[in-house]
């Protein structure tokens, strides 16, 4: 019989309770209250280290509070560090300036006290600044600071009107703005938020991009022409424009930056996409998104955050409300801890958001189980103090795709390709990493590091990235790429062949209708199913290279209706098109699934779809060091920790129905199979030495992990 307690599902073979406070103590690991949290040496320097974040997201009426007892309650709950607010939008100090709104319930200067009792509690103190919006009269004031659209009115919502980047505020006012507070405090961080080319606003209105004149001289001025009319790429302009907003925001930034260095010196300051020392995400749910949520939101933007700021510290904070509408209304306990798992297994590292103060929650009942877990993580510092991706399959990802996919006719199958190949991979227990391919073009990163790179539909490649990717294959890589790969150079302008000189085609014919085709799964070289594969959408073939082989036949075509004449008619012939490409280039190979089976897998999730892919690895590439084995919905990742040790964590995804986020039910019978012979393993959360076993005719060294709760992490040194 097992119950759930805490953030573990536990059992009688589990005897850490729900790795409670009072039971991780009595096993040595998290710490007593009061106790210094092992490892951490106060706020210096704090993203050199293992740290945990508490924002309290503070409304106006939060000034009232004793500040001492807002930071005593991050510490108690195990955190390191405390997001507060300084300025912007509203100051929570005594401003001079006369367009910065000061907090109207500020009795005493709050920010010179709130980093006080932060530093008293051993808490690096991180300033929060929005200055994305500024209230009615300074709009009154100075209405060409504000965004003007194409209806002709700014976006208001709740008093309050959004900036435009090349207006007077972002350009010059949020600058006095930042020189004043910085001048007068020294928090261990800033962090910007909202500062962009807002589209939506709270309401989720979407307003499309600010026309205002601002913009348009500035537009002008810089490429001599006029600001799109419409904001798509059917207006010849557009291209230029998403490199205009770059490069204002870039400017912006750069400035910010100076003037922290000038003020704070040594000090970070980070907003999401933008940061030199340490990096920061959010994790939300907004419910004008198409349900169900994406449950592997936060494995995704650790990974991607890692692709392109490898060796940089990143967090996802994990908003506590559900949307806009609701900031009261919180995610259980189970949703937290199933993204923190995810952070940490990916080498991200915990983040909490919080409207107001932790004792300011309505619903109390979910914080107990994410303080446990926080001071869990605490305990086991030393683990993840250090830890880097070490897992050798790559998910491909191009920031060029991401902005100039929507130039081509197949944008639409662009996310959900992606997000297709990620389920595929977790759910194939193939631990993997994102690659970012501009880290590829500068050399950053180095493709040698993998054994398997997966290419969804990445439509949009530049030369320099297909000359990596070509390298990669020719030394002894396996390049999986599907869909129109490669079809659009990194603008978006269609190619007239393809710049891989691995790939099975020399260039793209024009795609064809395959909906109701089916591949035979049972003939062919890799007979990955006796189910037959279905193709959807397009197909897009092309002119074979030299040395393709065609590894996966079709099967004749099958009338779908009415039910009568749904069978193969007598001598009906195969479709001759090949349904899976392969050349050999140097030592290694590239395969061409040419149909777009991870859309056709987020969408779906057969089985059959998912087989393709793991066949394809299983044939062309080395076994991957490490392997889950036993039922269950659950996903492996793979970490280096410090020099010499392997940090391997299993996270369990069975607690999620379409929206729902549960304690999920423990996995029995779950196996890790090591090659290479670790000296010793052990799990983290279950604090169980594991005993190596050898299985008859198999190479690797195999441990019975006990039942997993929320997840586990499997230390190998």
């Amino acid at each position: 019989m097992s119950k759930t307690v805490g953030w573990v599902a536990t059992s009688r073979r589990q005897v850490l309770g729900g790795l409670t406070l009072t039971a991780l103590a009595a096993v040595g690991g998290a710490p007593a209250l009061g106790q210094r949290i092992r490892g951490w040496s106060g706020p210096k320097k704090w993203w050199t280290e293992d740290y945990r974040i508490v924002q309290t997201n503070l409304r106006e009426i939060d000034a009232l509070k004793d500040p001492r007892e807002i930071a005593k309650a991050v510490k108690d709950f195990g955190g390191t560090a405390i997001v507060s607010n300084i300025g912007g939008i509203v100051a929570f100090y005594p401003t001079k300036l006369e367009y910065q709104h000061t907090n109207p319930f500020l009795k005493t200067d709050f920010v010179k006290e709130m980093i006080a009792a932060s530093h008293a509690e051993g808490l690096a103190y991180l300033g929060r600044f929005d200055t994305s919006k500024a209230l009615k009269p300074v709009y009154d004031a100075h209405p060409d600071w504000f965004s003007v659209y194409r209806d002709g009115q700014p976006t208001e919502f709740a008093g309050t009107y959004q900036v435009c980047p090349n207006g007077g505020w972002l350009q010059n006012y949020a600058l006095r703005i930042l020189r004043e507070a910085l001048t007068a405090y020294k928090p261990d961080g800033v962090f910007f938020n909202g500062v962009g080319f807002g589209v939506n606003d709270y309401a989720g209105r979407d307003r499309g991009f600010c026309v205002c004149d601002n913009c348009s001289a500035k537009f002008r001025a810089m490429y001599n022409l006029e600001l799109p009319k419409a904001f798509n790429f059917g207006d010849p302009n557009y291209r230029s424009y998403l490199e205009f907003q770059e490069i204002v925001l870039a400017d912006i930034f750069k400035r910010m930056n100076a003037l922290a260095d000038e003020l704070i010196p040594g000090t970070p300051i980070f907003r999401g996409e933008d940061y030199k020392e340490v990096g920061r995400g959010e994790l939300q749910r907004r419910i004008r998104r198409p349900a169900p949520e994406w449950q592997y939101q936060a494995g995704e933007q650790v990974r991607r955050a890692n692709a392109h700021d490898p060796g940089k510290p990143f967090s996802s904070t994990s908003t506590a409300h559900i949307d806009y509408p609701w900031r009261q209304v919180t995610e259980t306990a189970d949703y937290h801890v199933n993204r923190f798992a995810q952070m940490l297994g990916n080498g991200g590292r915990l983040d909490l958001y919080l409207m107001g103060t932790i004792a300011d929650q309505d619903d109390q009942s979910y914080l107990p189980p994410l303080s446990d877990l926080f001071k869990w993580e605490a305990a086991n510092t030393e683990h993840y103090s250090k830890v880097s991706p070490a897992a050798r399959v790559g998910l491909y990802e191009s920031e060029a795709n991401t902005r100039f996919s929507a130039a081509t006719p197949y944008a639409d199958y662009r996310i959900g390709s992606a997000r297709g190949a990620f389920s595929m991979l977790v759910d194939s227990r193939l631990p993997f990493r994102f690659v970012n391919g501009e880290r590829v073009a500068d050399g950053t990163t180095k493709l040698s590091d993998f054994d398997i790179i997966v290419v969804p539909h990445v439509c949009c490649i530049s030369d320099s990235e297909a000359a990596a990717l070509d390298a990669f294959v020719a030394q002894g890589g396996l390049l999986i790429a599907s869909g129109m790969t490669a079809g659009f150079d990194g603008e978006g302008h269609t190619r007239t062949s393809i710049p891989l000189a691995c790939f099975p085609i020399t260039s793209y014919g024009k795609p064809q209708d395959a909906r109701g085709w089916v591949l035979d799964s049972a003939r062919g070289a890799l007979k990955h199913s006796p189910n037959p594969t279905p193709v959807d959408a397009f197909y897009f073939g092309g002119p074979l290279r030299e040395g393709a082989e065609d590894l996966l036949p079709f099967m004749p075509d099958i009338r779908w209706g009415p039910p009568e004449y749904s069978y193969i008619e007598p001598g009906e012939k195969s479709r001759s098109a090949p349904g899976l490409l392969v050349r050999k280039h140097g030592k290694g190979h590239a395969v061409h699934v040419p149909f777009l089976n991870e859309w056709q897998y987020y969408r779906d999730g057969l089985e059959v779809s998912q087989d393709l892919l793991a066949a394809i690895a299983a044939r062309y590439a080395p076994a991957q060091p490490y392997v889950l084995a036993g039922k269950g919905a659950a996903e492996l990742t793979v970490l280096r920790s410090g020099d010499r040790n392997m940090l391997l964590h299993v996270i369990n995804y069975a607690g999620q129905r379409n929206g729902r986020y549960e304690a999920p039910p423990d996995l029995h019978g779950l196996s890790i199979g090591v090659r290479g012979g670790p000296q010793s393993a052990r799990t983290l959360v279950g604090g169980q030495a594991l005993s190596a076993v050898q299985r008859a005719g198999d190479d690797r060294t195999w441990f019975e992990l006990p039942p997993v709760g929320a997840f586990e992490a499997i230390l190998l040194s």
